[in-house]
């Protein structure tokens, strides 16, 4: 029939959506090639198209962060033997030291490994005005641990405090405003509803 190879090929865009890239490329494949032979070749170039397009998008992050730098006047680029070399320059030198120690000031991410105990544990806390962001990041600690609040400064929870929480009190220089107590026996207190 005339126009059955335009057929076969305009069916298989319209069912496929197939690039035309890929069409060309099965019409290249050797004479013989099984059908799996085939569909496992596409594969691979499907795969090599996907890394180089990926691999040109970080490039393409990576010197759009150099230019950023570079024309912020972080970086400067130098010469030598026909090389060049990227240094920071005093501004970038200055950012560099403004941003450790920020990143030493940065409070520890408010994520511990929860582990249920039976006895009931109260975290009380009266953490001072000029340490607000601690007060804050206290908070979200004791939320993630599955600790209900009864009031801003009073948590209930059966969840084992982790000892990384309790160092990283230590660190923060925030252990001193804060009480956590452990009921072991209910006794007569039992929850009103």
């Amino acid at each position: 029939m005339k126009g059955e190879n335009k057929l076969k090929v305009l069916e298989f865009l319209e069912n496929s959506g197939q690039a035309l890239e890929e069409l060309f490329f099965i019409f290249t494949v050797p004479y013989g090639t099984s059908f799996h032979r085939a569909e496992y070749l596409l594969y691979k170039k499907r795969k090599e198209n996907f890394q180089r397009k990926s691999d040109a998008k970080a490039r393409h992050r990576f010197h759009e962060l150099l230019y950023r730098l570079r024309k912020e006047g972080l970086v400067a680029e130098t010469r030598k033997d026909n090389e060049s070399f990227l240094k920071l320059s005093e501004k970038g030198r200055s950012i560099l030291e403004k941003l450790r120690s920020k990143s030493a000031k940065a409070l520890p991410p408010p994520k511990y490994e929860i582990k249920d105990e039976n006895s009931l544990k109260i975290v009380i806390f009266d953490i001072p005005e000029e340490k607000k962001r601690h007060r804050e990041w206290l908070r979200c600690v004791l939320k993630n641990l599955n600790f209900t609040m009864l009031q801003k400064s009073v948590w209930t929870g059966k969840t084992k405090i982790p000892e990384a929480l309790l160092c990283d009190f230590k660190k923060l220089d925030i252990l001193p405003y804060i009480e956590i107590l452990a009921v072991t026996k209910s006794g007569t207190l039992k929850k009103i509803e």
